[in-house]
C-alpha cells in the first residue's frame, strides 16, 4: 500500500485518517508489567474505500512497541464475538471497553464490566490468568465443605485444562455499545453477530 504502518499512524486527516482521543487509563505493559503503556488509535481509510483501525502500543519503561491493524467491519460495532480456542493458542488479543462482558461457558465463568471499568487490552492467556487468580482467592477464603467451594474447584480444574491446551473452549465477548473487539490469530476461529441486525439474520462473517 506504499506507506509503512508508522507513516500511516502519523498521516493527517486530509489524507484519510482520524486520530482518536488518547486513552488516559493506566495500562499495564505485557512485557515489564508496569503501568507505563501508552495507546494510540487511528482510523485509516484505504484507497479501496475500506476502513482499518490502527492500534499502536508503546512502553516508555522497557521500550516495548506493538502495532495492530484491525478491519473496521466488526471492530467497535455493538455485537457478540465468539472465539473458539481448539488448538491451545492463547495469543488471540482482546480489547474490552467499559461495556464489554465476557463469558467462558466451559469454565462456568462470566466477567461483567462495571460503570467505572477501565479499558483492558490483553490476550486469552492474560484473561485466563486473571480468572485463575480470582478463583484461587475464592478457594483460599471460603469453607471447603460449601457447594460454592466445590463448584469453584471444578472451575479451576477446567481452566487449567484450557490453559494446557487439553480442553476446547469458547470465549464470548458481548458489548451493547460496541467498545470491544477480539483480534484472532486465525480468522476462521471467530464469528461475529451484530446486535444491529435481526436475530434471524445474524452477520457471521469473519472479522
Amino acid at each position: 500500500m506504499g506507506n509503512s504502518i508508522e507513516e500511516k499512524t502519523s498521516l493527517k486527516r486530509s489524507q484519510g485518517t482520524y486520530e482518536l482521543p488518547e486513552i488516559t487509563d493506566d495500562l499495564s505493559c505485557p512485557v515489564c508489567g508496569k503501568k507505563t503503556l501508552k495507546m494510540s488509535r487511528t482510523l485509516y481509510k484505504l484507497p479501496d474505500g475500506d476502513d482499518i483501525f490502527i492500534l499502536l502500543l508503546e512502553c516508555n519503561e522497557c521500550n516495548y512497541r506493538k502495532t495492530d491493524m484491525i478491519s473496521m467491519f466488526t471492530a467497535f460495532q455493538p455485537g457478540e464475538y465468539r472465539l473458539c480456542v481448539d488448538d491451545g493458542d492463547l495469543t488471540h488479543k482482546i480489547f474490552r471497553g467499559a461495556t464489554g462482558n465476557l463469558d467462558i461457558e466451559e469454565i462456568g465463568v462470566s466477567i461483567e464490566r462495571g460503570p467505572a471499568a477501565n479499558f483492558d487490552f490483553t490476550n486469552i492467556e492474560g484473561i485466563l490468568l486473571k480468572i485463575e487468580e480470582k478463583l484461587k482467592f475464592f478457594l483460599e477464603t471460603n469453607p471447603i465443605d460449601s457447594i460454592e467451594w466445590k463448584n469453584c474447584n471444578e472451575s479451576i480444574k477446567r481452566l487449567r485444562k484450557c490453559m494446557a491446551g487439553e480442553m476446547v473452549f469458547n470465549v464470548v465477548l458481548k458489548d451493547t455499545d460496541g467498545g470491544s473487539y477480539i483480534t484472532p490469530t486465525s480468522a476462521d476461529k471467530m464469528t461475529f453477530v451484530s446486535y444491529k441486525k435481526k436475530k434471524d439474520q445474524p452477520d457471521k462473517k469473519n472479522s
